[in-house]
């Protein structure tokens, strides 16, 4: 099983290493030299992470997850809150819950699963992390899941806080086949 997920994460990389492109200003996958992230990478980030995180789920039988607005917000803001509080929990400095969260942003389903970290320089790195945990590759592999968010908040020293919040939609989710 653990070389089955390796060889995703190989595969992976070896793909998104062949559609980035290095420019002359230094910028590389949305990272400068500096290692700050430029918001104008955030979307590729976010698809890079839904796209791995759902071959990953496919791999396993489970339907892919689509990207939330909603819990993206949510996550941006707690990834914040985190900066703010100097420590990756699941707690919001005001004591909220990820649900709670979740929902002041807009996000009308049920929270499944919200896994933290910091320190991480890139997404796959910190999937990679999550996955090793087995309590966050549970919530990532929720079969019950149907939606994800994915946040981070980087201070100006470099430092990256990263949160992802899963969550299962009263809507129903359409298929192909459908």
């Amino acid at each position: 099983m653990f070389r089955s997920i390796a060889l995703l994460l190989v595969t992976l990389f070896t793909v998104s290493a062949c559609a980035v492109a290095v420019n002359t200003s230094g910028i590389y996958e949305g990272h400068a030299e500096s290692g700050r992230i430029s918001a104008f990478s955030s979307d590729a980030i976010r698809l890079r992470h839904l796209d791995s995180v759902n071959a990953l789920r496919v791999e396993k039988g489970l339907q892919p997850l689509r990207l939330s607005a909603e819990l993206n917000a949510a996550a941006d803001t707690h990834a914040r809150d985190m900066k703010e509080q100097q420590r990756a929990w699941d707690f919001g400095s005001d004591r909220s819950s990820p649900q709670t969260r979740a929902e002041r942003a807009g996000y009308t389903g049920i929270v499944t699963g919200e896994n933290v970290a910091e320190t991480y320089k890139g997404e796959f790195y910190v999937l990679q992390a999550w996955l090793e945990n087995p309590m966050a590759r549970q919530d990532i592999l929720n079969p019950e899941a149907t939606d994800l968010g994915f946040g981070w908040y980087q201070e100006s020293n470099g430092k990256l806080w990263w949160v992802e919040v899963i969550g299962k939609s009263e809507a129903p989710m359409v298929t192909a086949q459908q």
